[in-house]
């Protein structure tokens, strides 16, 4: 008799389990949600004990397949037509591409001449929507620490059979947009906007990010009508991430358009000339060969 009952009794904890997991899944932000996000939900479930029958404290895998199947065949979830790793959300109005990129890769976000846009400092309209996302070995760095920060010790404990977040391969087109994703090894800074599930390089990061990739800005030429146009009204910013900034040469240029090319004069502008290189070959426009118009004090050849 109890060996008749089992499959009922088993049926009726996955119903509960995924039953509860569809309403965390509707009651979380994103439209598109990864293998990753699922299984975090269903963990959150185990770790409330509020469901019932549940033969351990956490989730395996297999566990988790077998949930997602049945979320699946109750139409709850389906595969996403531009990611076909991730699952859409069935009951969810479809969201822009920028909103679907950013939810299902948690490091990526809006820069460049996308960013200039959206701030307002470019009346030009990129033909793809630029972002950018880090490198291979700094995305491992920062999967580790999210795993950590949601899992804790239990990454470490080889009882708990958590599904690990991947790596996300991002299509040419997200619902019909053309995308171009750049890649840093740097941390950029971001920050959401308002009203959606988006990211965005902040104003500092999105100057800085013109000095390092003018190409991704609508060229060096264009990037010194930005700065000569909108740099006084953003120069604290501005100063605070160069003065941060990852490699010297980004301060050269910096101090090169606020202080010559612009005529902004500041005593924290004027130390990044003490990053100046003699005798060495540094250009203002990286995507271009060096020319003989020089800059004495900052020691850069003004190749624009």
């Amino acid at each position: 008799m109890a060996e008749m009952l089992r499959p009922f009794q088993q049926r009726k904890r996955m119903t509960q389990v995924a039953e509860m997991l569809a309403k965390a899944l509707t009651n979380q932000p994103k439209t598109v949600v990864s293998n990753y996000d699922i299984f975090r939900e269903l963990w959150v479930i185990y770790e409330s004990g509020t469901a019932k029958y549940l033969r351990s404290e956490t989730p395996s895998r297999e566990v988790f397949r077998r949930t997602r199947s049945l979320l699946r065949r109750e139409g709850i979830i389906r595969q996403d037509r531009d990611y076909g790793s991730h699952w859409r959300l069935t009951d969810r109005p479809d969201m822009p591409a920028e909103d679907v990129i950013c939810s299902v890769d948690p490091f990526c976000h809006i820069a460049h001449l996308s960013a200039l846009q959206r701030y307002g400092l470019t009346d030009r309209r990129p033909e793809h929507l630029l972002l950018a996302e880090p490198t291979p070995v700094l995305r491992r760095t920062l999967v580790r620490e999210l795993m950590a920060l949601q899992y804790g010790n239990a990454i470490e404990d080889p009882e708990c059979d958590i599904e690990p977040a991947k790596a996300v391969k991002h299509p040419e087109k997200v619902r019909g947009r053309p995308i171009s994703i750049s890649t840093t090894k740097f941390f950029s800074d971001q920050i959401p906007i308002k009203g959606s599930l988006s990211r965005i390089a902040t104003v500092g990061q999105t100057f800085l990010d013109t000095l390092d990739s003018p190409n991704l800005s609508g060229g060096m030429s264009h990037v010194l009508d930005i700065w000569t146009e909108h740099a006084a009204m953003y120069l604290e910013e501005i100063i605070e991430r160069v003065a941060r900034a990852e490699r010297d040469i980004w301060k050269v240029r910096a101090g090169y358009i606020l202080e010559e090319h612009i005529g902004i004069t500041d005593p924290r502008i004027s130390a990044w000339a003490n990053f100046a290189q003699r005798g060495s070959s540094r250009v203002l426009d990286p995507g271009k060969p060096f020319a003989p118009l020089f800059s004495e004090k900052w020691m850069l050849s003004l190749n624009v």
